[in-house]
């Protein structure tokens, strides 16, 4: 079951610009800065109060957020949704008939995703994290 929203990603020309303008008009501060696999992306996660946001800045012109961004001038990429159990939530998607990214969960140093293929929700591209 999902618990809560993890965050909401934004991909953007250059994280550390989105972080000041977020940083001056909220309060955000930096929680996490990450590579992405191969150095395809940097990820800024910035909080406020319960609110993450997940800078992605695409680092080379291969990478699915350059594409997104050449195709739409940025903006938001995925909602990301915490869970207990993701090969439950897995398990219970594909029962539905949901279509689904991942069928399997990735895993990153420390949590593990899967994302639900928009198609599947309202045209909104889903990302499931369990973290620890």
């Amino acid at each position: 079951m999902v618990r809560k929203i993890d965050h909401v990603a934004i991909v953007v020309r250059d994280a550390d610009a989105a972080l000041k303008l977020y940083s001056e008009m909220f309060g955000f501060e930096v929680v996490e800065t990450l590579e992405g696999p191969g150095g395809e992306f940097k990820a800024v996660l910035v909080r406020v109060g319960d609110i993450t946001l997940e800078f992605l800045q695409p680092l080379t012109d291969e990478s699915s957020y350059a594409r997104f961004l050449k195709e739409r001038g940025g903006g938001l990429h995925h909602v990301s949704f915490e869970t207990g159990d993701i090969e439950q939530e897995i398990k219970t998607l594909k029962a539905q008939g949901r279509r689904l990214i991942n069928e399997e969960p990735i895993s990153l140093p420390s949590a593990r995703i899967a994302f639900i293929h928009p198609g599947a929700a309202e045209n909104v591209l889903i990302e499931l994290v369990q973290r620890g």
